[in-house]
């Protein structure tokens, strides 16, 4: 029997990260619930008009992009950050539900064995359930990519939708 998280239990901890071999190295992008100053997320505007301390930290979905050089070089590409809110949160428990992605739980089973997956997904829930989605190697299989996809369509509509 395949243990389900529970649709209403809050995340605690979101950690994405996709790679992709590329002809000198390999791109990266992680995607993680992190506190980050608030100013990092919202405009001087959405500050002022909420009276937020811009230093102040507050819960973000957090993007890094980066690449790392065959030769062992490494470049940041991208950093951005967006409010982690009850609606994201809610839009990430309904993906989960639709795509039905816990039944893709290998309860870190494959992360332990697996040499630098395209993707790592790890969801810890509140109430102590989690969810680990590691792909099986370095590249995506069909099934794979459909889950790779998935969660970063959702990730990149976030991501648009913290901008307007």
């Amino acid at each position: 029997m395949v243990e389900r998280a529970p649709a209403t239990s809050s995340i605690q901890l979101l950690s994405m990260e996709f790679r992709h071999p590329v002809a000198d190295g390999t791109l990266m992008r992680m995607i993680w619930l992190v506190d980050a100053p608030a100013k990092n997320a919202l405009s001087s505007e959405e500050l002022t008009a909420r009276g937020i301390d811009p230093n102040s930290f507050i819960p973000c979905l957090g993007e890094f992009v980066g690449k790392e050089y065959t030769d062992g070089r490494n470049q940041d590409i991208r950093e951005r950050y967006v409010p982690w809110t009850p609606e994201l949160e809610a839009s990430l428990h309904a993906l989960i539900t639709e795509r039905d992605l816990a039944a893709e739980n290998d309860y870190g089973a494959r992360a332990e064995t697996a040499v630098n997956p395209a993707y790592n997904i790890v969801l810890a829930y509140v109430d102590g359930h989690s969810l680990h989605i590691t792909s099986e190697g370095q590249t995506v299989n069909e099934h794979e990519a459909i889950i790779e996809d998935t969660l970063l369509t959702w990730s990149d509509d976030a991501f648009a939708a913290g901008r307007k």
